[in-house]
C-alpha cells in the first residue's frame, strides 16, 4: 500500500471508473473514489472527514476546510473545487448521511458514525481498477493521492507547488512520487519546439 503505487494517468480510465460506481448508485465509494483524487489527501485523513467537516452551520458545503494530517501533524487546508462539491451534493442527495453531521463521508454501511478501515479501502481501489481494465498498474490507496498529484503536473501546476501541497521535503521526492515517467519528459520537447 506504500509508495511503490502508481497514480491513474489515463483520464478516461478515471471517468470509466466514475461511472461504474455510478451505475452501481454506489455513493459512498463514488465519494470514496472522488474526493481521493479531488483532495489528494492520504486515505488515513481522507477516512476521517466527517459531515461537520465540509459542511457549514447553514447546510450549505463549504469552500474549504482544514485538517491536521496524521502523518505530519501539520495543518492542511483544503479547497472544495467543482467535482467535490458535485459528489458532496450528490452523496448527501442520494443517501441520509447528513442528517446527522458526526457521519462520516466515507461511511461503514452498517454504522455511518464509523468510516470504514484502510484495508476495506485499499480493496476497493484495487477492485474498481481491476473491474475497468486496469490489471497492468501497481494500484493501492495512495493511487488516489497519486492520482491528484500526476495530473495537477500534467495541468500545469508547478512542482514546487505540488511539493507544498504534499508536504515533501524535496522537489525530487515529489518528482519520484508523482511517477514521471521518460514520455513525460518526451511530450516537453514535443511542447517546447523553439
Amino acid at each position: 500500500m506504500g509508495n511503490r503505487v502508481e497514480p491513474i494517468r489515463d483520464k478516461s480510465k478515471i471517468q470509466d471508473i466514475k461511472d461504474l460506481l455510478k451505475k452501481n448508485d454506489n455513493w459512498r465509494d463514488y465519494t470514496l473514489f472522488t474526493l481521493g483524487i479531488n483532495f489528494g489527501l492520504r486515505i488515513g485523513d481522507l477516512l476521517r472527514i466527517q459531515i461537520k467537516d465540509v459542511v457549514n452551520s447553514d447546510n450549505k458545503i463549504k469552500n474549504t476546510f482544514e485538517i491536521v494530517e496524521q502523518k505530519t501533524e501539520k495543518r492542511n487546508v483544503i479547497k472544495i473545487n467543482c467535482k467535490a462539491q458535485i459528489t458532496l451534493n450528490l452523496l448527501f442527495d442520494k443517501t441520509n448521511l447528513s442528517n446527522n453531521k458526526n457521519n462520516y463521508l466515507i461511511f461503514n454501511k452498517r454504522d455511518h458514525s464509523k468510516s470504514i478501515s484502510r484495508v476495506q479501502a485499499y480493496k476497493l481501489v484495487r477492485k474498481w481498477c481491476q473491474k475497468i481494465g486496469l490489471t497492468d498498474l501497481d494500484v493501492g490507496t495512495h493511487t488516489l493521492r497519486k492520482t491528484w498529484g500526476y495530473h495537477a503536473h500534467k495541468a500545469g501546476v508547478s512542482i514546487e507547488t505540488i511539493q507544498t501541497k504534499f508536504k515533501h521535503n524535496s522537489t525530487s521526492t515529489t518528482r519520484k512520487y508523482l511517477g514521471i515517467e521518460q514520455k513525460d519528459v518526451n511530450e516537453a520537447y514535443d511542447k517546447v519546439c523553439l
